[in-house]
């Protein structure tokens, strides 16, 4: 079970906009050492520079793969994911193909998420992201069964990106859907302790969110009763 006054145990924190410069990776490293965050994700390019500046820390260094909108041919993700374990990348979190998932093509999910699995080997936390913010209830269903399907270990709600914050209601059809076979994260929009408390009376056990929003929860969480 997540303690929550523990927070930063349980919450990844990023830079991966396209303007995040050399700087930000520098910020957003010190920022990760110093609040002892699990994980500081980047994009693909800056990993081996993440890696350096987190060097000898508990902090992983994670990237996704077919960031952000999970449209890339399924060869254009396995090469972008094999590039990342060369270069050192401690887990990975793949977009899925969010337009096949709509329009019911669930098998292509499923087969693209396994081939995936298939190259990680296990060897690194491996994360389907759904995107929840574009389906429907139904939908995110089919995705988080085609992800424990496919062998994918744990499901992420969101990039961050679709404009439509995790809501608990996600979580919950994710959470039924998992039915105890993924490991859930929760990812996008997620600012107050009550949607984290909640989030995680429903299993979620790994939140992304924005560094400033995730150090100013960790303070308040940690001198709670």
């Amino acid at each position: 079970m997540v303690d929550v006054r523990r927070l930063p145990a349980y919450v990844d924190i990023s830079c991966v906009q396209a303007f995040h410069s050399r700087s930000d990776i520098e910020s957003l490293a010190t920022t990760a050492r110093a609040g002892g965050f699990v994980s500081a994700h980047v994009l693909p390019h800056w990993v081996p520079l993440a890696r350096d500046l987190l060097a000898g820390s508990a902090t992983l260094v994670g990237a996704p793969v077919g960031f952000p909108a999970g449209g890339h041919q399924t060869a254009t993700k396995l090469a972008e994911a094999a590039t990342l374990l060369e270069a050192g990348v401690q887990e990975l979190d793949v977009v899925v193909n969010v337009g096949r998932l709509r329009s019911g093509e669930t098998a292509y999910v499923e087969q693209e998420l396994a081939s995936v699995v298939d190259l990680v080997a296990g060897t690194i936390p491996l994360r389907a992201i759904l995107e929840v913010g574009h389906l429907d209830d139904a939908q995110i269903r089919d995705g988080v069964r085609a992800a424990v399907a496919a062998g994918v270990p744990w499901v992420k709600s969101g990039t961050g990106w679709s404009g439509v914050p995790t809501t608990v209601r996600h979580v919950e059809v994710m959470a039924e859907a998992s039915a105890g076979e993924a490991e859930l994260k929760a990812a996008g929009g997620i600012r107050d302790l009550d949607t984290v408390r909640a989030m995680v009376a429903l299993g979620v056990t790994r939140f992304g969110m924005n560094a400033q929003v995730a150090s100013d929860l960790a303070r308040v969480a940690a001198h709670e009763e």
